[in-house]
């Protein structure tokens, strides 16, 4: 099979977010795999038996209305859609909506990471169950556990404080971030928050300035950490701050998938979540779940501050173990599966 991937993703901002790296990662997969050839230049593969677009905006012309070939679009999630007060995407966003909706109804397959998306795909768009594939993505492979002192070493060249729990990306509003700012008020003084992501700085975005008073109103300012300097490919930096968290927390209101729970796991470091979407299909039984709530994230983080030494080892080991089931060379096998359904047709 001939597959020509649209790399967009990779020359824009989407490079330093997960779409650029499922990008990355799953055509560096898709090109070890014997019968297919992968291309990510139309000029070296100009007539395809597969398109493919590893993403799909809502509110911008990212899915050409005609095409030529085969096509399958890759939708990470709607979650826009179901927050409509908080995403407004204004009129042209509007008018370029029903054009991506009408274009995606007409591909061949849409494939997605999650059960929860994929309801969410068919209730939205209107896509039909049987033309929608959930692949499942995994953790980047670079990420491991660190040893004791690499790990410090990296945390005092970035000044973080000896015992945090760790957020990392963006700022929107189904990040929850204000409620885990919050949570702060409950745990003991000497547990710190660090926010790793690139938009964690002063800007006029009512995201931002939501943060900022949050801060204020909890009076935790100096407890509360921004790092915006990690690049895309700085794995081993990463690495350190997973494995030097005391716990990572994913407070969302809802996600597509959830990625740094499994990142977390991998790098050997325990998992607060909240109880929603994708989130309980990526953290199983291995994750301490709880609600959207200041005080549930608390009581949440506070269960694992209480581990023994020896529960946080086993816990440890069994989230480690689950997370090595989601792989790029899984996610790429369920992929051609979808390929080869879609050009048999």
């Amino acid at each position: 099979m001939k597959i020509l991937i649209d790399t967009s993703p990779l020359k824009n901002d989407n490079a330093h977010r997960g779409v650029g790296m499922y990008t990355k990662l799953l055509t560096t997969e898709l090109k070890k795999i014997d019968g297919l050839h992968i291309s990510t230049d139309e000029k070296d593969l100009p007539n395809p038996d597969i398109l493919h677009y590893p993403y799909f905006d809502l509110f911008f012309d990212t899915l050409p209305l005609w095409r030529q070939h085969k096509t399958i679009v890759t939708v990470h999630d709607v979650i826009p859609l179901i927050y409509p007060d908080f995403y407004k995407p204004g009129v042209k966003g509007k008018l370029r909506f029903y054009k991506q909706r009408f274009a995606l109804q007409a591909v061949q397959a849409v494939i997605t990471d999650s059960h929860s998306s994929k309801k969410d795909i068919m209730q939205f768009l209107k896509i039909p169950e049987k033309k929608i594939h959930v692949v499942y993505l995994a953790a980047n492979p670079n990420l491991r556990h660190l040893a004791k002192n690499e790990t410090m070493n990296i945390l005092k060249e970035h000044h973080l404080p000896e015992r945090y729990v760790l957020y990392v990306g963006d700022i929107n509003y189904n990040k929850n971030l204000p409620q885990l700012i919050k949570s702060l008020k409950f745990l003991p003084d000497e547990y710190h928050l660090v926010c790793v992501g690139k938009n964690f700085f002063p800007q006029s975005i009512p995201e931002w300035q939501w943060i900022e008073t949050q801060m204020a109103l909890s009076d935790v300012i100096r407890r509360v950490h921004f790092v915006t300097d990690i690049g895309a490919d700085a794995d081993e930096v990463l690495s350190a701050f997973y494995s030097g968290a005391t716990l990572y927390i994913q407070p969302s209101l809802y996600e597509g998938f959830g990625l740094p729970i499994l990142e977390a796991m991998q790098c050997k470091t325990p998992v607060v979540s909240t109880r929603n979407s994708s989130l309980v299909e990526v953290g199983g039984k291995y994750v301490e779940f709880v609600e959207t709530d200041a005080e549930s994230l608390a009581t949440g983080m506070k269960n694992i501050f209480g581990w023994s030494e020896v529960e946080r080892a086993k816990k440890i080991t069994a989230a480690f173990t689950w997370s090595q089931e989601f792989t790029w060379q899984k996610a790429a096998a369920e992929t051609v599966s979808v390929y080869k359904e879609v050009v048999q047709k």
